[in-house]
């Protein structure tokens, strides 16, 4: 069986809603990442473009009072110190002339890779010819860009996580009154007036629950007007079959010729038959319009003293068929149940075993206390039941294929009857194989304490 609680419409909106939050923060990320490379790279190139400028602004200064350019840039290049970068004159004909720094740049490490070199021309006017080559590290651009790789690499999860946390926990929240309504729909029973709780009638799950509770009323009148029916159907033809059978009796009683003797024990018999299928319908159809919340006529009972009342009934019929109705093991066993259902429960189980079992055959009857609940076992040598048909011997009308050969004048509605009786004494009742070829009703009832 599928676990009905299993909360997969909410996992798979959190999931959605992680995986959607996960694909904006990687996109906005991706944009975010690629717009800070372009904005240091051009930060960078201004650093380095500055780097020379201000080579280039010392030498138009000071070159008036040096005179010569080589003095002029030899001054510079002992004045002016510059962190992480590497400045050099370079003359007319591309031979080296002076690095700028060069006594502090020797003291210190070198450039951190990876280095950038940039060439500028000094000054087309003032010294044709001459350059300016910048070797800039970019070691602090890619340490801050790894650095704000690092920033998005443990940010996103997290906050993807915290989101999925918070829609875990709001998705919860939204679909609370679905799970309310999904556990109030599990208790309703057929005709119980009972409907989904609405929270907000106003909201789609409002509309939804009213649509639905709109529903129930519709079906709740159309069983209604079938249990009427089928209630009020039997009750009618009650009247007429009593009537048919009080002429058949007075008729047997008259003297009369063998062959209408015949006919009216024939008749009779197939009275009492279609007597007995309504008094069931009639049973099922008061079943059906109080449901099996319906009220109960509880009493202290033992029901070891109920079958030992009820089954001296069938000892004739038992007789009839040479067959032994065993009811010796009966322990003292109480319940609280309805005086009139319980026999009626004892009355149909034994019948049931007497009528598909064997001529000569053998049906015991045990109740005991046993673990909180009292057990009655029935237990018959008949036909037996087939396993692929226990699954559906309660269902109405139904009958197996061996039923049917044996008794084709069965309703199917006996044990029907019988499974309503145990509801409503908040029991079990099983079928399975009992003796060879046999087979054992079980029937667990509360267990009186008091």
């Amino acid at each position: 069986m599928v676990d009905q609680h299993r909360p997969r419409i909410r996992l798979r909106f959190t999931a959605l809603y992680a995986a959607t939050l996960l694909v904006v923060l990687l996109s906005a990320a991706g944009i975010l990442r690629y717009a800070l490379h372009a904005t240091l790279q051009r930060e960078f190139d201004k650093s380095v473009l500055a780097s020379a400028g201000l080579v280039q602004q010392f030498f138009r200064a000071e070159v008036e009072e040096y005179l010569t350019v080589e003095a002029t840039l030899a001054h510079i290049a002992g004045e002016l110190v510059f962190e992480e970068r590497a400045i050099r004159i370079r003359k007319p004909d591309g031979a080296l002339f002076k690095i700028v720094g060069a006594p502090v740049r020797r003291a210190r490490r070198p450039l951190s890779g990876p280095v950038r070199t940039v060439r500028f021309a000094l000054d087309p006017d003032l010294a044709p010819k001459w350059d300016i080559e910048v070797d800039a590290s970019e070691a602090n651009v890619i340490a801050l860009q790894a650095r704000i790789d690092r920033w998005f690499g443990v940010g996103i999860p997290l906050l993807v996580l915290c989101a999925a946390v918070a829609g875990w926990w709001l998705t919860g929240r939204t679909l609370r009154p679905v799970g309310r309504m999904a556990d109030a729909a599990s208790r309703i029973a057929p005709a119980s007036g009972a409907r989904l709780p609405i929270d907000d009638p106003t909201d789609e799950l409002g509309r939804m629950g009213r649509r639905f509770n709109a529903l129930l009323d519709r079906l709740d009148g159309a069983l209604a007007q079938q249990r009427e029916f089928l209630a009020d159907a039997a009750h009618e033809l009650r009247t007429p079959i009593a009537r048919l059978r009080a002429r058949v009796e007075v008729a047997l009683l008259a003297p009369a010729p063998a062959s209408d003797t015949s006919v009216l024990r024939a008749i009779d018999h197939e009275l009492r038959a279609v007597s007995q299928h309504v008094d069931e319908l009639l049973q099922l159809a008061r079943a059906d319009a109080a449901g099996d919340e319906a009220a109960m006529r509880e009493e202290a009972l033992f029901l070891d003293d109920v079958i030992a009342d009820e089954l001296p009934r069938w000892q004739p019929e038992a007789q009839r068929r040479r067959m032994t109705l065993d009811y010796s093991a009966l322990e003292e066993s109480p319940v609280v149940g309805d005086a009139a259902l319980l026999p009626r429960l004892v009355s149909i189980l034994v019948d049931n075993a007497i009528r598909y079992s064997h001529e000569g055959g053998t049906v015991r009857v045990r109740v005991r206390p046993q673990d909180g609940a009292v057990v009655l076992e029935i237990d018959d040598d008949g036909i037996g039941i087939p396993e692929h048909e226990r699954a559906r011997i309660f269902d109405r009308f139904f009958r197996g294929d061996a039923a049917r050969l044996q008794r084709p004048d069965g309703s199917g509605l006996g044990l029907a009857i019988a499974a309503w009786i145990v509801r409503q004494h908040h029991g079990t009742i099983a079928v399975t194989g009992g003796v060879p070829g046999g087979t054992r009703v079980q029937v667990r009832l509360p267990l009186a304490t008091n």
